[in-house]
């Protein structure tokens, strides 16, 4: 295979970046650094974001994002502002509400029959472009002329979530030159907390929006360190193999090729897959692997899969300049937003139809243990494809300066072609799904935490005696993985057992829309449930599993026996 480099008319790049038809043709595409001539309008002073004050030499820090919001609720009546949670250093994390008519309650954005569109950025704050272009995007919607957005969606724009990481500034080689740090004041990585819920960020995230507001569709914003695809955007969703297919597979299948599209004729952007080459030249593989973006449900957006709710993860290239990132951000944003504005009743659709599947599936097969779900999975190739790209290269410093940057890149990009597509989620490892889960009344802040993650967990009001399984570990083994201390428990399940149950037991019931996720956090095997992530290791070793076998307290109930 031969990467051919190329400069060609406009419409010979369409027909061959991913098999695009050439009649779909915007007046440009914007390549590497470019960006169109006044594409963010003129605003005065009190409206204009931080980088269009300063030349896009710094991003907005958390007083002036609040700044810029007490802004727009000046100048609009659709603006609605709730607080996310309060960090360890003091800060509000505000959530803005864009709706017309105002909506101030989840109850009223319900009523409404609407959906909810829920946009972050700067979940890490290095990553900033994302939050520049939701802060535009907010005063265009408002003020601009993007108003129609508001016509058939409710929006909730998180532009600071990372609120402590944001304001602990440092210096860091490239655009912007100032910026705040990727974790936040008790140095944990909040996109690694989607299923351990141990931040005050991430349990607000989930209380107060995720699980008050229920958004159809989640989208995080995140900019690439290193790689060299030739795309303004690369996107991803949740590909954990136990999330429901339908809302996922409407997402990669339906809602991303629309989207590209988009993006591509109203904004002259490429867009594609969230992946990486491998190291060979040529390159051979464009996997999510290459890019951490793994089966496994710890982001917040793959974790969001499990909801039965679609979610989208967006990356911008990190040698593209500042305003490039802020523009390829606020290009599919904006694309997206289009989309979901007239397609978002289908989309709640979608949701529904998998909610609803999840429940009958559980009532119609559990009790008799023929339902099962996926408690590990990997990526396939889905074929053959031809991806655009630069030129592998180092950082360098910058031309008169002492400042290293991703090598500077420029022109039409390669076409790498036939190269395999390694993003196909497949599930690798399987387990029973039961009925119900009961545990002991001590792990009441095992359900606390379940709790947060809008799980339904009751407490048995009288004794039950349960047929079901319960699993054996014979020992808890600790390992690096992904750059965190993970647990594997290594035992076995019994076979069909019988035990009773007092009254004050928690009861899990499945027959719920959140019983992919309760399966995924709670099977001992999952890899990186709560057993994966440790948050169950002081429980077991305090019922002795460093010297002996001992049952894992998470019973799996099939059916109750009648007294």
């Amino acid at each position: 295979m031969q990467r051919i480099r190329f400069i060609l008319t406009l419409g010979a790049v369409l027909a061959l970046s991913l098999g695009v038809s050439a009649q779909q043709k915007p007046a440009k595409i914007y390549w590497a650094d470019e960006v169109p001539t006044g594409w963010n309008g003129k605003w005065p002073a009190h409206l204009s974001t931080v980088p269009e004050k300063t030349n896009f030499t710094r991003t907005t820090n958390v007083p002036q994002l609040h700044e810029f919001i007490d802004a727009l609720k000046w100048n609009s009546e659709h603006v609605h502002v709730l607080t996310v949670f309060t960090s360890a250093l003091r800060y509000v994390a505000p959530a803005v509400v864009l709706a017309n008519p105002r909506v101030t309650t989840p109850a009223a954005a319900r009523s409404s029959g609407k959906p909810v569109v829920l946009l972050m950025g700067n979940i890490h704050p290095p990553e900033s472009e994302g939050s520049e272009a939701l802060q535009m995007l907010m005063r265009d919607i408002l003020l601009g002329n993007r108003k129609h957005l508001l016509d058939s969606q409710i929006l909730i724009f998180i532009p600071i979530f990372n609120v402590d990481g944001t304001m602990t500034i440092s210096t860091r080689d490239g655009n912007p030159h100032l910026a705040g740090t990727r974790t936040n004041a008790a140095d944990f990585d909040l996109n690694r907390d989607g299923v351990k819920l141990e931040t005050a960020e991430v349990i607000g995230l989930y209380r107060n929006i995720l699980n008050a507001w229920d958004p159809v569709l989640l989208y995080d914003s995140h900019r690439m360190g290193s790689g060299n695809y030739a795309y303004g955007n690369a996107y991803a969703t949740s590909t954990v193999p136990a999330a429901h297919a339908g809302p996922r597979g409407y997402v990669w299948d339906t809602l991303f090729p629309a989207v590209r599209d988009m993006t591509r004729r109203d904004f002259g952007v490429e867009t594609y897959t969230h992946a990486m080459f491998d190291d060979k030249r040529p390159p051979t593989l464009y996997s999510h692997d290459n890019t951490i973006w793994s089966t496994e449900a710890k982001f917040v957006v793959s974790n969001y899969g499990l909801r039965n709710r679609m979610s989208i993860l967006c990356e911008t290239p990190g040698r593209a300049s500042f305003e490039r990132q802020i523009y390829g951000q606020y290009a599919y944003i904006a694309s997206l937003l289009e989309y979901t504005s007239s397609h978002g009743r289908e989309m709640q659709k979608v949701c529904e139809d998998a909610d609803a599947d999840t429940v009958a599936r559980v009532k119609a097969e559990a009790e008799s243990g023929k339902l099962r779900n996926w408690v590990e999975g990997k990526y396939e190739s889905r074929g053959k494809i031809d991806v655009l790209g630069y030129p592998p290269g180092e950082s360098v410093y910058l031309p008169g300066t002492s400042v290293r940057a991703p090598r500077p890149v420029s022109g039409p990009p390669e076409l790498i072609r036939g190269i395999e597509d390694f993003t196909r989620p497949v599930g690798i490892r399987d387990a029973s799904v039961p009925r119900g889960y009961l545990f002991p009344a001590d792990l009441d802040w095992l359900a606390a935490k379940l709790r947060n993650h809008n799980i339904r967990v009751e407490t048995l009001a009288r004794p039950m005696k349960a047929v079901g399984e319960q699993f054996v570990v014979d020992r808890l083994v600790k390992a690096p993985r992904g750059g965190y201390d993970m647990t594997t428990l290594e035992g076995s399940f019994s076979t069909p057992t019988t035990r009773e149950f007092p009254a004050g037991t928690f009861f899990v019931d499945m027959a719920q829309p959140m019983a992919n996720a309760i399966f995924y956090y709670l099977e001992p095997q999952t890899a990186d449930g709560l057993v994966g992530w440790g948050v169950l290791d002081a429980t077991l070793r305090a019922r002795g599993v460093d010297r002996f076998p001992v049952v894992y307290p998470i019973f799996k109930f099939r059916r109750e026996i009648a007294p």
